[in-house]
């Protein structure tokens, strides 16, 4: 009886915990820019977690560390809770760049991602 009354606990606790996190950020890198030998795609991607999100993908935040962004296109959905942002960056120097992705949800608090990006 405890046994199995531990083990219920542990699922329902397993699971709250899985909430807890509002979304999930990942990055794709695309090829050089025609004509551009120091620039080159980046693609974004939000999965929002949460059916309800109470904040918009609008309201994502980067901020660059290494990299410029050269050029940011508007969030698109591309299937049911997932969002792409194309991007242009260039490198500032090194091989590696990073983009920190903020999301500041009132329901869920802050979250920040920080994808390492390299040279294609």
């Amino acid at each position: 009886m405890k046994r199995s009354m531990l083990l219920i606990t542990a699922l329902l606790a397993m699971g709250s915990a899985s909430q807890l996190l509002p979304c999930y950020v990942y990055s794709e890198t695309g090829p050089l820019v025609k004509g551009k030998t120091d620039q080159f795609q980046v693609k974004l991607f939000v999965e929002i977690i949460h059916r309800r999100c109470p904040l918009s993908i609008e309201e994502t935040c980067l901020e660059a560390e290494g990299l410029e962004i050269e050029k940011r296109g508007e969030w698109e959905r591309t299937e049911d809770g997932v969002y792409r942002l194309d991007l242009v960056v260039s490198l500032t120097g090194n091989e590696k760049g990073k983009i920190c992705v903020i999301r500041k949800c009132p329901k869920h608090g802050l979250q920040k991602d920080v994808l390492e990006i390299t040279r294609p």
